[in-house]
């Protein structure tokens, strides 16, 4: 068992995820009951679009082990990704509970809300996140998003600017974005000034 799992992750790891699911359901068959490896076995399944056969991974796996805060995460990951946003944060709520300072959990249970217009509530998990982890680059741009959209321009661009500076390669996109978010911002001040 321990042999077909650590095979799992290492393909997964290296970004082979149909090769891991098998690992894992060779690993399952010798250990029907390890909620990790249902767990990680619904990641992989997720990971190559199989939603439903992730969900039903990710149940086992709490149904085994309601304890397992990673795999109350990932199954709210599956129903963000889903847009069925607030069964996501009644998970990584969950999750929470067993695990209080993860802060990727707060930093999607942020981005969840955020999704459903709760811009306070998202602002205060991205504020938990990055009180947990202060190079946290994506919660520092969701705070910045939440700012903007509650009216504190101000702190929205030190928040962005803050995004940018800790961002790696990887977020490019939303580096662009960000940026013409201040822009942007920027002008609504000098706009407000005027008046």
């Amino acid at each position: 068992m321990i042999h077909s799992f650590k095979k799992g992750i290492k393909f997964f790891q290296e970004g082979n995820y149909k090769t891991a699911v098998l690992y894992f359901d060779e690993a399952l068959e010798l250990d029907p009951d390890n909620s990790k490896i249902w767990d990680n076995r619904g990641v992989a399944l997720f990971r190559v679009g199989l939603q439903d056969e992730a969900l039903e991974s990710f149940e086992v796996a709490l149904d085994l082990e309601p304890g397992n805060s990673q795999a109350w995460s990932n199954l709210g990951v599956l129903y963000a990704a889903q847009r069925r946003f607030e069964e996501a944060i009644n998970c990584f709520d969950h999750s929470l509970e067993l695990e209080k300072d993860n802060d990727e959990v707060w930093n999607n249970r942020g981005t969840a809300l955020f999704s459903l217009r709760k811009y306070s509530e998202a602002l205060e998990s991205f504020n938990h996140a990055i009180r947990l982890n202060h190079d946290y680059a994506q919660a520092w741009a969701g705070r910045g998003s939440a700012q903007n959209f509650l009216g504190d321009y101000e702190g929205a661009i030190k928040s962005l600017e803050k995004f940018i500076k800790l961002s790696s390669a990887n977020f490019s996109p939303q580096v662009e974005e960000a940026w013409a978010l201040i822009f942007e911002l920027k002008l609504k001040l000098e706009d407000e000034k005027r008046r």
